[in-house]
């Protein structure tokens, strides 16, 4: 059976870590990254680390508008299906080289697998939600991580047949690199363990909202007096901070960004962490960090709803409050560590097994 993943981002790569290694081993997988966000030679640290093979083929699309950079990514990926003529396209979660990625295998008629189906924030004006929600109703097989998730598609009338309730990938993939890490990289940033407070600022809706970025740079600019924060600030971030005339305090600990493993080393160190990226809610979970979120919603509302992240907002005084909380209150922040969330295991093998079980029923095997 040839199976074809594509895939363009960072956080792509780090979700599907745990399964890639596994399709190379049981069928003939043909990766392909998009380049969406950028060159892929930015990314190859990221294989190498990782223990990944590199990608058959990488179609360097590159940073557009929304509209040119789906339309030369679906130009591009349809060449590579006409060539190889898979069985099988997997894709994940909700960039736009997942909706691509989906949209031209639909269109010739090759099934397509979403991986991290059925997440939803019910927000429309986040272009994310926008490529989640087509994604899931062209796919085939839609892989859901949880039972919020598996309820927003039978919710949407997806044909309950089409839905495997296996898991996130984002947990096998954070178990998986958790034995990559050195601990002591964080020495070379002169920190010890539990005396930080790890931040992350990169989503659109923060960061091209000038009201909403002022601030969280503010809240953030008044908690370093209390505490030492640690932000490995994004490019686009950093750019848009600038442009924004925005002051960030020299109290802040601000680096350059890292890679994975130099980031999870943060992570698992960290006192929590403040950020706004799905991905990292989840890795937090495995390191058993507390997320604080300056977000109104996620699409993870089951680790908030259990008391182990937190939706604050981007309101200075409820971002400040939230965190002093924490710092002030040790008792608490031990109460919400000791929470256990049970997440499943080993998905990315029942992933494998469910492509197995499809190429036997459609005499692919």
């Amino acid at each position: 059976m040839k199976v074809v993943t594509v895939l363009g981002t960072r956080p792509e790569i780090i979700k599907l870590s745990a399964l890639l290694p596994l399709l190379d081993l049981e069928f003939e997988h043909i990766l392909v990254h998009t380049g969406q966000h950028y060159d892929y030679n930015m990314d190859e640290v990221f294989f190498e680390h990782l223990k990944l093979k590199r990608p058959e083929y990488t179609l360097n699309v590159g940073s557009h508008q929304q509209g040119k950079q789906t339309a030369l990514m679906l130009e591009r990926f349809e060449e590579v299906i006409l060539t190889e003529k898979p069985d099988l396209v997997i894709v994940q979660g909700d960039t736009n080289t997942t909706l691509a990625g989906a949209l031209a295998a639909v269109k010739l008629h090759i099934p397509v697998m979403h991986v991290e189906a059925g997440c939803r924030s019910f927000n429309r004006k986040m272009p994310e939600e926008i490529n989640r929600i087509i994604a899931d109703h062209v796919a085939d097989y839609l892989i859901a991580p949880d039972n919020k998730c598996a309820n927003h598609l039978k919710d949407e009338g997806i044909a309950a047949e089409k839905i495997m309730l296996l898991g996130s990938t984002a947990f096998d993939a954070a178990t998986r690199n958790k034995e990559l890490i050195d601990p002591s990289l964080i020495k070379k940033f002169c920190l010890e363990k539990d005396t930080f407070v790890l931040v992350t600022l990169h989503r659109a809706e923060n960061t091209d909202n000038r009201e909403s970025l002022q601030d969280i740079i503010s809240a953030l600019n008044e908690i370093a007096k209390e505490t030492t924060l640690v932000f490995p600030i994004h490019p686009r971030t950093k750019k848009i901070i600038a442009k924004n005339n925005l002051r960030i305090s020299k109290k802040i600990k601000v680096i350059e960004p890292q890679d994975y493993l130099s980031f999870l080393a943060l992570l698992s160190a960290s006192k929590f962490c403040i950020s706004d990226s799905g991905g990292i809610q989840e890795e937090a979970l495995v390191f058993n960090v507390p997320c604080l979120m300056p977000r109104e919603e996620t699409e993870w509302m089951r680790l908030v709803e259990k008391g182990k992240n937190f939706l604050i907002g981007t309101n200075p005084e409820r971002i400040i409050s939230s965190v002093r909380r924490l710092l002030g209150d040790e008792e608490e922040l031990q109460r919400i560590k000791h929470i256990t969330v049970h997440y499943e295991t080993a998905v990315s093998q029942k992933i494998i097994q469910l492509i197995k079980s499809i190429a036997v029923r459609n005499g692919n095997s």
